[in-house]
């Protein structure tokens, strides 16, 4: 089933006195793009945390978000190193008036370096923080892909119901272009004949050249095309892989084909329809977007 590229997840682990929430949400993107936003404590373990998503998610821009509630040092084994901190504020300061900035140094300036923190005990307890951070995420990515699974399911209904009635549309353009073809050839043999009442004329030559003309105007071939390309997009909605991009290349295909039935047929009602199916195919460009 084609799965959605917007959703969200969360969850929540305790972890001693504290508790670790994780927050993954999912909005369009051409391609997948993991950001993430947690303590620099943990800023070692991005990598395995952009895996663990991409294991999960083959499209969109992803964001995770891991915040720790609660926490005490004594919880989490952590204290802050007095001597790193008045390093780092003695650095920023020279940086800050090299650059001619104005801007006051804030904390949220100091925690972008990891340094500032010491684990109490070596690097188990950080080890054990992140087992609590890696198992809140990986069921944020389960309630994730749930939800872009649901709202894929709905996705899918809607396009379903527009692919119907394309082929709706294409059945009465078929019918209405036969006729319309018939009628022509036997219009502008009538009116040959009118014109070339008193000249002699290669009457096998003459219903050739008409019968090429009315074959001009069969738009049989493009409807074939179009129905080829409807059952291609049914079958993908049932597929469990990455649709999106085959399913915006098949809606070019069936937007090429209906232009070229515009160009070939004059009626008015064939003209109607040709619109309806725009207006179908662009809502329906609109719903792939959001497919992954």
């Amino acid at each position: 089933m084609a799965a959605s590229m917007t959703g969200m997840g969360s969850a929540e682990i305790p972890h001693g006195e504290a508790t670790i929430i994780a927050e993954i949400r999912s909005v369009n993107n051409r391609f997948l793009e993991v950001s993430c936003r947690m303590s620099p404590l943990l800023s070692m373990y991005e990598k395995e945390v952009r895996d663990l998503i991409r294991g999960s998610v083959r499209r969109g821009k992803v964001f995770v978000t891991v915040t720790i509630q609660g926490q005490s040092e004594e919880a989490l084994g952590l204290k802050v190193d007095p001597r790193t901190v008045q390093g780092i504020r003695s650095l920023l300061n020279d940086l800050r008036k090299r650059a001619g900035i104005r801007e006051q140094l804030k904390l949220d300036h100091f925690l972008k370096f990891s340094e500032v923190f010491e684990t109490r005990g070596g690097t188990r307890e950080l080890e054990q923080l992140w087992k609590g951070v890696r198992k809140s995420i990986v069921q944020a990515v389960e309630k994730l892909k749930t939800m872009r699974l649901q709202e894929g399911r709905s996705l899918s209904n809607d396009i379903h119901e527009r692919l119907t009635a394309l082929d709706a549309h294409v059945d009465t353009i078929e019918k209405l272009s036969q006729s319309s073809a018939q009628q022509t050839y036997d219009l502008a043999v009538a009116r040959i004949r009118e014109m070339t009442n008193d000249v002699q004329l290669d009457k096998d030559r003459l219903y050739t050249e008409l019968s090429l003309l009315a074959d001009k105007l069969d738009v049989t071939e493009e409807c074939v095309r179009l129905r080829s390309h409807h059952r291609l997009f049914f079958k993908a909605l049932k597929e469990d892989e990455e649709v999106g991009k085959k399913m915006t290349f098949l809606l070019q295909e069936m937007n090429r084909e209906v232009n070229t039935i515009s160009a070939k047929s004059s009626q008015v009602e064939i003209s109607h329809l040709v619109v309806r199916m725009k207006e179908e195919i662009e809502k329906l460009r609109e719903q792939v977007q959001n497919l992954e």
